[in-house]
């Protein structure tokens, strides 16, 4: 399998680099990705202003422009990608594709189908270069392509068993949890939990980086981002919209 750490370039176009292992290997957790490959963001209950919001959703004028187009954010990330064929990639197309039916869908940034992935260990970020965000052997002030460069070499030596998987459930898809278009994932039992874990505590080790939400982390696959505030009606739909297409992944997607 193939390890996929992802770097965005600086023209706004995704690109994966592939790092060799003594084995490779692809975290292709469930045969399978938060984002455009982006990081992920704080979720939001509503997707729309309260008290304390900022004029604009959170990822406008960060990740994207206000007419929702990609802008430059630059990092790196362990993903795992979503092969572009059937059963999963064209079940979250047709989600997509439903979604984008609807009113409420000015309202977001849907993702093309090529850039689905689980985000399997969040790398760094140009914006957050301190500890425990950005390693220590690596200079504060460098470029994120160094930093992908040292990871790249810390990888070379990251031992993971052949064929390894995670086997992965559908969790939930709903507006008050998450403001854009956020497929929430959980693990299939307790023993794929153990297994991501694992994997997940010793990349940190590895790379030299742990989030303070390290181990309460939510695991996901976005289709699209708030990029434009919903009105209440809006958001009254699309709910509705959700359950059905959460009723549709779960019975298309029993395990991922």
């Amino acid at each position: 399998m193939i390890f996929k750490l992802w770097q965005p370039s600086m023209n706004g176009i995704n690109l994966m680099v592939n790092v060799n292992t003594r084995r490779a290997f692809l975290l292709q957790s469930c045969v399978m990705t938060a984002s455009v490959a982006f990081a992920s963001s704080p979720a939001s209950t509503l997707p729309l202003p309260t008290e304390g919001d900022s004029e604009k959703p959170y990822d406008v004028n960060r990740k994207f422009y206000e007419d929702g187009t990609a802008r430059p954010f630059a990092g790196n990330t362990i993903i795992s990608q979503i092969p572009l064929r059937p059963p999963l990639n064209e079940a979250l197309t047709v989600v997509r594709n439903t979604l984008a039916n609807y009113e409420f869908s000015q309202c977001l940034s849907l993702l093309p189908p090529s850039s689905y992935h689980m985000t399997v260990f969040e790398g760094v970020i140009d914006e957050k270069r301190k500890a425990p965000f950005w390693p220590s052997e690596v200079p504060s002030n460098a470029p994120i392509q160094a930093c992908t460069q040292y990871f790249t070499a810390r990888l070379k030596n990251f031992f993971i068993e052949e064929n390894f998987q995670i086997q992965m459930h559908i969790d939930d898809f709903n507006v008050y949890k998450d403001s854009g278009a956020t497929v929430r994932l959980v693990p299939a039992n307790s023993h794929e939990t153990q297994k991501l874990n694992d994997v997940r505590d010793r990349l940190a080790n590895c790379l030299g980086i742990r989030s303070p939400h390290h181990d309460d982390y939510g695991f996901h696959i976005t289709l699209g981002y708030l990029v434009k505030w919903m009105n209440a009606q809006q958001i009254q739909d699309y709910e509705l919209v959700q359950q059905s297409c959460r009723a549709y992944l779960k019975k298309t997607l029993s395990i991922l």
